[in-house]
């Protein structure tokens, strides 16, 4: 055998049978003498809802543009076949493992998959009561960074098997776990390998905010007629809920190009949302902090700069002097609910999806699952992968944010 791989998966849930999906994944390589010798992970797009973020920090954002398990499966295919298998509480891992090759096409002949587990044989080399990873480690001396990350697990248990294998010079007590891995009947992958496409984690937040909209100006025409009413409408749109999804700058790209815009009108187009945004946050008087930082937020994503929100703000509230604005971001928008609209939430909610539904019912509204009568979706990212926000986009339904829920249900109940 040619040594030891170590994985690590993080996924939308605990059942892969139920069609639970792999959202990050860690390879290590670890020689007979415990040495490490490689190591690669990347975020996988899971082409669903990406769940609990709150446990594996992972959102519907980060794995846009990440590959999926398909793309990856010739690679994890090369770096498990005649090797030994290793991951910490192996059932877990494996079984998400399987799942996935198998949903790629790979027939495994026999399951479960064979593979050590660190976690089994804790109580052999860790004096400790706990056999989590973190305790495990902890015992050892091991480090344990960035811990719910395949990538920082992966890591740690491959230098816990390290550590199992110097305590007893290098002659494990496993043998018929070697002797099944040995044997197992691996599938020959005679498949083309695409080129290897690696997102890490946190590789998204280095983009400009605003990268989107070098799409929509580098393209433009110098000159044009000023057709923007319906760049406006989509922009409204988009910018609802303070959150530009990807498909909402797509669509932003489209209607500019479409519409035959130039830069400079586009920009024009963004300072007057600015100037009408800095308006609700003037409408009680003052702006706070918060406030503040929200329009400077708003200006990176839509090309603008802290100067323009300076001049926003005072051409605000000197548009204001004399008005009132009560509920003005919603009336700007175009966005209403009345009693009898259908919607729909999707991905986990920082409240429970049960009092989000029991809110709206309680208005009038009526939770269902997506379908052309829908008047919108509520997600916990805008960005979901999941089956109803795609749906929702296909229909052209808006799809918005928990917060922006909450003001609407406001708005009905005053």
């Amino acid at each position: 055998m040619g040594g030891y791989t170590v994985i690590d998966v993080e996924t939308t849930g605990l059942v892969p049978e139920k069609h639970d999906r792999v959202v990050e994944l860690a390879v290590t390589y670890v020689s007979h003498d415990g040495d490490i010798q490689d190591h690669w992970s990347t975020l996988v797009n899971p082409q669903r809802d990406v769940g609990p973020t709150s446990i594996h920090g992972v959102t519907a954002t980060d794995v846009i543009g990440a590959p999926t398990f398909a793309e990856l499966a010739p690679y994890v295919m090369r770096a498990i076949v005649g090797r030994i298998l290793v991951a910490h509480n192996a059932s877990f891992d494996l079984r998400f493992l399987a799942a996935e090759l198998q949903r790629c096409g790979v027939s495994l002949a026999q399951l479960p998959l064979e593979g050590l587990c660190t976690m089994r044989w804790a109580p052999t080399f860790v004096r400790s009561p706990g056999r989590r990873l973190s305790d495990c480690c902890s015992a050892c001396g091991i480090p344990l960074e960035h811990a719910h990350s395949a990538s920082g697990d992966a890591m740690a248990t491959a230098l816990l098997l390290s550590h199992y294998l110097k305590t007893v010079d290098f002659a494990p007590p496993w043998e018929p776990t070697l002797t099944a891995a040995r044997a197992y009947p691996w599938p020959e992958y005679r498949g083309h390998f695409p080129e290897l496409r690696l997102q890490p984690r946190g590789c998204t937040t280095g983009r400009r905010q605003d990268e989107w909209l070098d799409n929509i100006v580098s393209r433009m025409p110098r000159s044009a007629l000023p057709q923007v009413d319906d760049y406006l409408a989509v922009l409204e749109m988009a910018m609802l809920d303070g959150f530009l999804a990807e498909h909402e700058k797509d669509a932003l790209v489209h209607t500019a190009r479409v519409a035959g815009l130039t830069r400079g009108q586009v920009l024009d187009i963004h300072g007057s949302y600015l100037v009408n945004l800095a308006m609700v946050a003037w409408a009680d008087g003052v702006v706070t902090a918060s406030e503040r930082a929200e329009l400077d937020r708003a200006a990176a994503l839509l090309g603008l700069h802290r100067l323009d929100v300076d001049a926003a703000l005072a051409e605000a509230e000197a548009t204001l002097a004399d008005q009132a604005l009560d509920g003005a971001l919603l009336q700007m928008c175009g966005l209403s609910l009345k009693g009898g609209d259908r919607v729909v939430f999707t991905g986990e909610m920082s409240r429970p999806r049960s009092q989000w539904e029991a809110a709206a019912r309680e208005v009038g509204l009526v939770p269902g699952t997506v379908t052309k009568a829908t008047t919108l979706v509520v997600a916990a990212d805008p960005n979901s992968g999941s089956g109803k926000a795609a749906k929702a986009r296909n229909y052209g339904i808006p799809i918005i944010t928990e917060d922006l829920f909450a003001q609407l249900l406001d708005t009905m109940s005053s």
